[in-house]
């Protein structure tokens, strides 16, 4: 992901030698400035130094004791905070909570399909023997190479050496037989404007995976539409074009003309909620080299084939959760991981070290009306440290604390009045980033439209104009969220520096906030908030020690 590349477009398997780089800035430069940058989250996932977007290869495997390991890589530039030549940096957990650096997993080229950058992909237990498909698996990744084609191709790595020699996954070595799927043109048989990340799955003794991409005409009106290409093999080396798992309908203010790092799997609702399991597809939305917004869908596969029932915003702050992937862990719950984009120019990325982290983790389950929802997963409560706050009543909706890392839970009945709560906030109060929760009327008789609640983030005074931790951009980030019987909410604040996410009865909405480093009042007005309770805690590190930089 995420630009769609400018060199000339090469015959099938031209490769380009790979260019020099625009920016290179030394390892140890970054990291001290990564280290000392005010901004940099302490408890969600940051490269040590460098450039971070999607996540990778979410995977579970068997760590140097046996006991199950959580393996995240990640898109990664280690050379500068930048989009450039991208790698796959690497860390591991036991909890996705607590972290552990590794070195980076996968370099681009010099030449070849991924000359130009190894982009998206997973990770799956793949054949040991590819003349073998049902005996002995190997962690195999499937990723996107770059090399300046007209679209990007499907490439493969296994470990380099056995587990007993290897067992942290650090060493890959590329498949001998890659590109395993070419271009679009010699693959598909269309000239299609985009094709790449990956979701791979096995079925009936068959290996499947979507690729993401979109069909000029195929939506709408004639529009574009987003689309999952659709492809089988038997061995995850030769594969046949099996035509689109589903596409979009090419609205670009909703699902976009291109979907990148498709993802199929299911989702169940919570143990005992009664709600029983659908087909889900999640996408993240493209137009014209903009990344829009996650998305869900729900309906019903026939083998290759996906009929979308329902859909929905996988959060309200828009493309402040992209690229996600999930991971079932061994005790059966589904839990994502997206990308935070940065929210900064290029000379504040490098003067910074780092660009880009991950949301927190989140348990994805089915609700009863059709929705996805995503709550915050239940290991992030190791962290807390010091409690801030512990009232109820008026106490607990008026409440003022101070904090830039904190956790933060809000329960009780919305009244007529909004509930706004100002964090970062200066102390005259004029500087502040400000939420506000209120009711509204259902625009629609089903999924997210039959919400009743609205949630809107307003960061227009989140800094002085000119400062140096002005964003960006910061336009206004809104949408609607649940509300239970008689106004029930459950708000969930987790705030880590720059980073901000909100949670209204498992909907979220994320954002990239640049704030004085000296600003960290909380305020809450809960206007007509009734049977308030508000807890609060200071939120611990996630990591003990970072990468190691040469010099």
């Amino acid at each position: 992901m995420t630009s769609r590349p400018v060199e000339p477009e090469p015959t099938a398997h031209d490769y380009p030698s790979t260019p020099a780089r625009r920016v290179e800035v030394p390892e140890a430069v970054q990291r001290e400035r990564a280290e000392a940058d005010a901004a940099r989250p302490r408890w969600h996932v940051t490269p040590p130094w460098g450039w971070l977007n999607d996540p990778n290869g979410l995977t579970v495997q068997p760590g140097p004791d046996g006991a199950p390991l959580v393996h995240l890589f990640y898109q990664h530039n280690s050379h500068a905070p930048v989009h450039d030549l991208i790698q796959w940096g690497h860390q591991y957990s036991a909890d996705l909570v607590h972290w552990t650096d590794l070195p980076i997993a996968l370099e681009p080229g010099p030449e070849g399909p991924d000359s130009l950058g190894c982009w998206s992909g997973v990770i799956v237990d793949g054949p040991a023997d590819p003349a073998d498909p049902d005996g002995a698996t190997v962690p195999t990744m499937v990723y996107s190479g770059n090399h300046g084609g007209p679209t990007q191709v499907a490439c493969l790595a296994v470990p380099a050496a056995s587990p007993s020699e290897d067992p942290l996954l650090t060493r890959w070595a590329k498949d001998g037989a890659n590109p395993v799927v070419d271009v679009a043109p010699v693959s598909v048989g269309q000239d299609l404007p985009e094709m790449r990340d990956h979701s791979v799955w096995r079925e009936d003794g068959r290996w499947y995976q979507a690729m993401g991409s979109g069909i000029p005409g195929a939506g709408a009106d004639g529009a574009q539409g987003g689309a999952a290409l659709c492809f089988s093999s038997d061995d995850l080396r030769t594969w046949t074009y099996e035509g689109p798992l589903a596409v979009g309908d090419g609205d670009v203010s909703a699902t976009g003309t291109i979907w990148e790092c498709p993802e199929l799997g299911t989702v169940t609702g919570e143990a005992g909620s009664g709600v029983g399991g659908a087909d889900l597809l999640t996408v993240s939305a493209w137009h014209e080299s903009a990344t829009m917004r996650s998305m869900w869908m729900t309906g019903e596969r026939t083998g290759t084939r996906m009929t979308i029932t329902a859909q929905g915003r996988s959060d309200l702050g828009e493309n402040y959760f992209y690229a996600p992937q999930s991971v079932a862990l061994p005790d059966g719950r589904r839990v994502t991981v997206g990308w935070m984009q940065p929210n900064g120019t290029e000379e504040q990325r490098l003067a910074a070290g780092w660009a880009g982290s991950m949301n927190a983790p989140r348990t994805v389950t089915l609700a009863a009306d059709g929705t996805v929802r995503f709550t915050p997963i239940a290991e992030l409560a190791t962290l807390r440290g010091e409690r801030l706050a512990d009232l109820d009543g008026d106490a607990a909706a008026t409440a003022e604390l101070r904090g830039r890392s904190l956790d933060l839970v809000l329960t009780g009945a919305l009244g007529e009045e909004p509930l706004v709560i100002d964090v970062l906030a200066s102390e005259d109060g004029k500087r502040r980033t400000r939420l506000t929760l209120t009711h509204r009327e259902p625009a629609g008789a089903a999924g997210q439209d039959a919400w009743t609640g609205w949630l809107s983030l307003d960061r227009s005074a989140s800094a002085e104009a000119g400062s140096p931790w002005t964003g960006e951009e910061a336009r206004e980030l809104s949408g609607p969220v649940p509300v239970g019987e008689n106004g029930a909410v459950e708000l969930r604040l987790l705030l880590d520096r720059s980073s901000l996410e909100v949670f209204v009865n498992g909907q979220p909405l994320s954002a990239r906030v640049g704030s004085d480093p000296a600003d960290e009042r909380v305020v809450l007005r809960g206007g007509g908030l009734t049977g308030a309770h508000l807890d609060a805690w200071a939120m611990d590190d996630t990591y003990d020690e970072r990468l190691a930089a040469s010099e």
